[in-house]
């Protein structure tokens, strides 16, 4: 986190490396206006008061033109800003481990920081103050001397924050209980590639942990989506591989083993089967249009 903090040049740091809340009051006028897309290694929950000229890149989802917004970033996303100067509100950094509950459990309760789902939701007048109200009790809390109380009582602040936030995500989003039967599976079968992706390639290691049979697995998402079930398994690790090309700084072929490919010359025919260009000419493309 205070890698980060120094980066951007905001005048903030924090003794503790699992939790910090702090406010984009505290960007001064030398602070910088923007970041290129990078990744964290720790969850993030932020709220915007004021959006003005701000602009949000989180994935493919793009955020602008809001007045309050609510928004979600796990170390799984690509994330970059600009920042509008008279923008307010909260930025509330987290490890997943400070809470103590297992990843699975994690995944199930908190879905807004799922890849597959809406990462940025707009908050209203009156739902606004009510999320100031926590955020400003939480900070309060945070910066206030510490005592023997104090790890329990912030835990205690994230998971109303994390409530608060799954109680307005769930008023605009309909939950996996709440969809058919076979499209329940569907989200629950993303939500599992995007864990195991670079590990788990076959229908079968997926059917298996969501404890159904692979055939059955392959004709709920066809029924539910018309495509089969290995085109999402494809397409999360494109969108891997995409990200690591025209953001990352390895070379192709180590960014062939870090997707888990057998060779570069596998990680090629994958790559070209799939967009019809090699990962040396995507990567051309992409950086000559920055």
């Amino acid at each position: 986190m205070n890698d980060l903090y120094r980066h951007i040049n905001v005048p903030v740091q924090t003794s503790n490396p699992n939790l910090h809340i702090y406010r984009f009051s505290d960007f001064t006028k030398d602070s910088i206006e923007s970041i290129q897309p990078h990744t964290k290694d720790f969850h993030q929950v932020s709220f915007i008061k004021g959006f003005g000229n701000s602009e949000l890149n989180i994935n493919d989802q793009k955020v602008n033109d809001m007045n309050s917004v609510l928004y979600f970033i796990s170390p799984n996303h690509i994330y970059s800003w600009v920042r509008d100067q008279n923008i307010d509100g909260y930025i509330l950094n987290f490890k997943q481990d400070y809470l103590s509950l297992k990843p699975e459990e994690f995944q199930r309760q908190f879905l807004f920081f799922e890849l597959d789902k809406l990462n940025a939701i707009p908050i209203d007048k009156d739902e606004s103050q009510r999320v100031i109200d926590i955020f400003e009790e939480f900070y309060s809390e945070y910066h206030q001397p510490r005592n023997s109380f104090s790890e329990e009582i912030l835990k205690h602040y994230l998971q109303v924050v994390l409530y608060k936030c799954l109680d307005l995500y769930k008023k605009r989003e309909r939950t996996v209980e709440e969809l058919p039967k076979n499209q329940g599976l569907f989200v629950k079968y993303q939500n599992l590639i995007n864990n195991y992706y670079l590990s788990k390639r076959s229908i079968k290691e997926y059917a298996t942990l969501l404890n159904v049979t692979p055939n059955h697995l392959s004709d709920s998402i066809k029924s539910s989506t018309g495509k089969n079930a290995l085109h999402y398994i494809n397409q999360r690790l494109l969108i891997e591989a995409k990200n690591l090309l025209k953001y990352g700084n390895e070379d192709i072929k180590q960014i062939a083993y870090t997707l888990n490919f057998a060779s570069p010359s596998h990680f090629g025919k994958f790559f070209k089967k799939h967009t019809l260009k090699t990962p040396a000419n995507y990567r051309k493309e992409q950086q000559s249009e920055k």
